[in-house]
């Protein structure tokens, strides 16, 4: 079993309380303040309402067993290679890729096409969101991790 520490630190620059959680032979630190739920049984999910933050960790057995790396370079080939960077978690193979995007205005409605097309996306809010993947795998266990929060990026 590896342990695997996960500090998430909120827009207000805050670092939440972190405690112990084991799923599916993966031990790590999750968020204890926040709302908990499990969408699935190999799955945990925790929002933080007031800020909108989500991070969700799903847990699989690596069958057939093999060298972390292959299956960590597996899962990123599944994924989508662009903007993957190698890393290592609790000395364990993995890869991390963070994107920043602009919200759309909740109460806009779509641009209406002057070619008569697909309607134009409602216009953006200015207030960003950075939604972080992170896989890894230690060659028994592999996981994905996924984080996304608003930021002043």
């Amino acid at each position: 079993m590896i342990a695997l520490a996960i500090v998430l630190t909120l827009t207000t620059g805050a670092v939440d309380r972190l405690g112990k959680v084991t799923l599916g032979g993966l031990t790590f630190k999750g968020p204890v303040d926040w709302q908990k739920s499990e969408p699935e049984e190999n799955s945990i999910q925790w929002d933080e309402p007031e800020s909108g933050a989500v991070m969700a960790i799903t847990v699989w057995p690596v069958d057939p067993q093999r060298p972390a790396k292959a299956c960590v370079q597996q899962m990123v080939d599944v994924l989508g290679k662009d903007g993957f960077a190698a890393t290592t978690i609790a000395g364990q193979a993995a890869s991390k890729k963070s994107v920043t995007d602009q919200l759309a205005d909740p109460n806009a409605q779509p641009i209406p096409n002057p070619d008569g097309g697909e309607p134009l996306p409602p216009p953006r809010t200015g207030d960003k969101v950075t939604s972080t993947t992170l896989v890894g795998c230690n060659g028994k266990v592999k996981w994905l991790i996924t984080w996304t929060a608003k930021t002043s990026e």
